[in-house]
Formats: structure tokens, C-alpha cells, sequence
């Protein structure tokens, strides 16, 4: 895959470069069959290997969106993080129950039992971020399973032994390997099912900073305790069940100013969608400098480091 170096700013961009419909599924219509809001463009199995073979340059860091709040990281160590990787349709059959569905309208672009990283982080407990599906039948051998005290939880009940589990609380600072140190941040609770919500601060040897909010409700104090100085900022705009809503996450990140925001966690369920145009209006409204990108599917992410000539560059 080539790079492009990024030239012109991505919120000068209009509606036709996020041409996806995430309100086709009606969630109350448990007659019609979900509609993807794009079909799968590669097999599994296919896009995982694409993933481990990218190679990363020194000053990059790669990013790779697999909606909700889903990402995957590497840098030119060729360490693989993931977060919050939800790899199923768990949440559909746990919670049929609901009057409305909560089924996955994007592909699952990678089946656990093809998926090969590192190191699996999640920032609190909940299905769609911790998904016991997705880790139990996934490939476990050498990998490292991150994350605060219920996410250990579902750890265990899902297979993981003890050895391969680590333990993060907010504030603490963990050593992943030697070019990548991960420091879990603070996030408010959106419930009381799971009090132990986090967010992940990634300082990659290169300098990248990367930063996700994880879930997180919003309180006028919030940014006071969340990281700055951040390269590169995932927020959570969807304003369901607690949430940060596109107005509530515009003001965190003109708060802590990150020199890119990037929208998560309005793409996935059916029930739950936000408008990342709605955070991009938001984020000029709130005066930000941040740069505003819409994360691609299927394709990697490149962040290249602020010390260097060209700071941003996208694949294309």
C-alpha cells in the first residue's frame, strides 16, 4: 500500500467523504434483515495477514479502525495493539430481550479465530468493548490481555490464565514493550454495571502520542483529568446510554487540544449511532485547532511524527 502525504486539512472535506448511511436499520424492526452499511471487501483472514505484513516506518505509527471503539496499533517494532476489539454479534443475542436491536451493522472485519496481536486492551467491561465471544475464541498463545479490574473478570471466565493477564488502574503507567508505554486514564462511568472505566494513553518511542477516551460520560470537570498534549485523539460521540454526545466531545477536545480528533463509537449498533459531521460542526463551533478525520475501513491509518518535515500522511 502507498502513502500520500497529507496535505489539505480533512475538515475542509464535505458529506460525500463519509458515505456511509448508519441510520439505515430501523432498531425496532425486528422483521427486516440488517443492512450493512458497506459489505466485507476482504476475507478475514486476508486483511489480518495484510495487517501483521504492513510495515511501518520509524517515524509512523499505523492505525487501523474497525468501528465502535475498535482499534488496532502498530509501530515499526511491528508490536500489534488492540482495543476494545468487538469481533462478534454477541450483543444481539445476549440482549434480544431489549425492545430494540443492538446488532452490528458493519462487517466483522476480522473473525477472532484469525486474529494475531500482542497485545488485547480494553477499557472497561461492557460487551461491545470486552467481549467474551471475541476472546474466547480467539488465538491466545503470546498474547498479553490489558485492562482494569472487570475487564480482568471477563479475562478469566473467558480462558485467559492469570500469566497472561495485567492489571491497569487510571493513572498507572505500564511498560508494553520497550518502544511503546501505555498509561490508563480517566473516564466517568456511564453505569453502575461497570465502575471501573478507563481510557488508554499510548506513548510510542518515536514520540506519537496516541489517546482514546474510551466510554466516558461527561461532567463540567472531565477535562481537567484527561491527558494533553496529545498527538492523536479517539473520542466517543454517540451520545447513547451516557456517553459523550457531539457537543459534549468538541469541548473536551478543544480543552485538551490534540492535533487530530478523530470520532469513534457511532458506527456499529444499530441502536447507537452518531454523526461524525455533527462532531466536526461541533468541534468548529467550539473554536478547536484540532484536525478532524473520519477514520477509513479496511485500511490503515498513518500518523507520522511531529518531528518530522511532513507530520501527517494518510494511505492511500
Amino acid at each position: 500500500m502507498s502513502r500520500v502525504p497529507k496535505v489539505a486539512s480533512q475538515s475542509s472535506k464535505d458529506e460525500k467523504d463519509v458515505p456511509y448511511d448508519f441510520t439505515a436499520n430501523d432498531p425496532f424492526d425486528r422483521t427486516t434483515p440488517i443492512r450493512y452499511v458497506l459489505p466485507q471487501l476482504v476475507a478475514s483472514a486476508d486483511f489480518m495477514q495484510s495487517i501483521r505484513d504492513f510495515q511501518v516506518k520509524a517515524d509512523e505509527i499505523a492505525i487501523w479502525f474497525v468501528g465502535q471503539n475498535g482499534f488496532l496499533l502498530k509501530d515499526s517494532s511491528n508490536l500489534l495493539i488492540g482495543i476494545d476489539l468487538y469481533l462478534t454479534d454477541s450483543c444481539a443475542i445476549t440482549f434480544a430481550l431489549f425492545p430494540f436491536r443492538l446488532n452490528r451493522q458493519l462487517p466483522i472485519f476480522i473473525e477472532p479465530e484469525d486474529l494475531r496481536i500482542d497485545i488485547f486492551v480494553t477499557t472497561h467491561s461492557h460487551q461491545d468493548h470486552a467481549d467474551p465471544e471475541t476472546i474466547r475464541r480467539m488465538n491466545k498463545a503470546g498474547t498479553i490481555f490489558v485492562g482494569p479490574y472487570d475487564s480482568l473478570r471477563i479475562y478469566r471466565e473467558s480462558g485467559i490464565p492469570d500469566s497472561s493477564q495485567r492489571l491497569i488502574h487510571p493513572g498507572q503507567i505500564m511498560d508494553l514493550s520497550a518502544t511503546v508505554q501505555m498509561q490508563a486514564t480517566f473516564a466517568l462511568p456511564t453505569d453502575a454495571t461497570d465502575l471501573n472505566h478507563t481510557g488508554v494513553l499510548l506513548d510510542f518511542a518515536n514520540g506519537v502520542r496516541f489517546y482514546n477516551t474510551g466510554d466516558t460520560a461527561y461532567a463540567e470537570h472531565l477535562s481537567t483529568l484527561l491527558p494533553s498534549g496529545v498527538d492523536v485523539c479517539t473520542i466517543c460521540i454517540n451520545g447513547g446510554f451516557r456517553n459523550l454526545a457531539a457537543a459534549q466531545a468538541a469541548v473536551l477536545v478543544n480543552a485538551i487540544q490534540p492535533r487530530v480528533a478523530i470520532p469513534c463509537h457511532y458506527d456499529m449498533m444499530v441502536n447507537n449511532v452518531g454523526s461524525p459531521q455533527m462532531f466536526r460542526a461541533a468541534l468548529e463551533l467550539a473554536g478547536s485547532t484540532a484536525e478532524f478525520v473520519v477514520l477509513p475501513y479496511y485500511e490503515p491509518w498513518i500518523y507520522q511524527s511531529r518531528n518530522t518535515k511532513d507530520e501527517r500522511v494518510k494511505n492511500g
